[in-house]
Parts: C-alpha cells; sequence; structure tokens
C-alpha cells in the first residue's frame, strides 16, 4: 500500500511488557509510505494520537500535519 498526497501510512510498533504482554505503542510507528516526505520512509516517527485515524491490521493512516518527529 502507498500513501498519497499528504498523508503517511505508519505500521504500529508493538512492545511487549515486563509480564509478556503485547501492547502497540501510541504515538510511534515505522513510516511505510509518504510522499510528501520521502526521506523518512523506513524510519521511527513520532506522531501525535490524539486524533482519529484510518486504520488498517496494524496500519494507520496519518495526515502529516499530526508527525512531530523523526528518530535518526
Amino acid at each position: 500500500m502507498r500513501a498519497i498526497g499528504d498523508y503517511a501510512i505508519i505500521e504500529l510498533e508493538n512492545s511487549t511488557s515486563s509480564m509478556g504482554i503485547q501492547v502497540k505503542t501510541d504515538g510511534r510507528g515505522l513510516v511505510l509510505s509518504c510522499p510528501k516526505y520521502p526521506e523518512i520512509e523506513g524510519k521511527i516517527v513520532l506522531f501525535d494520537d490524539r486524533h482519529r485515524f484510518v486504520t488498517h491490521d496494524d496500519m494507520i493512516i496519518v495526515s502529516v500535519e499530526y508527525l512531530l518527529g523523526v528518530f535518526e
């Protein structure tokens, strides 16, 4: 799947707690597609998760205006 326009497709990260419970990490994920900023594809980003996003499996579609930062 590829994003179109000012959107990014982000795969949500799952983390495992010390008790062995898998938890989706809110506000953090791997950019799979982002035509507006192709240099961030394949990188981990932080995004504002207080908004409603379209989801598909473990992926979400986020407007680039809600991207907050990129881990280098």
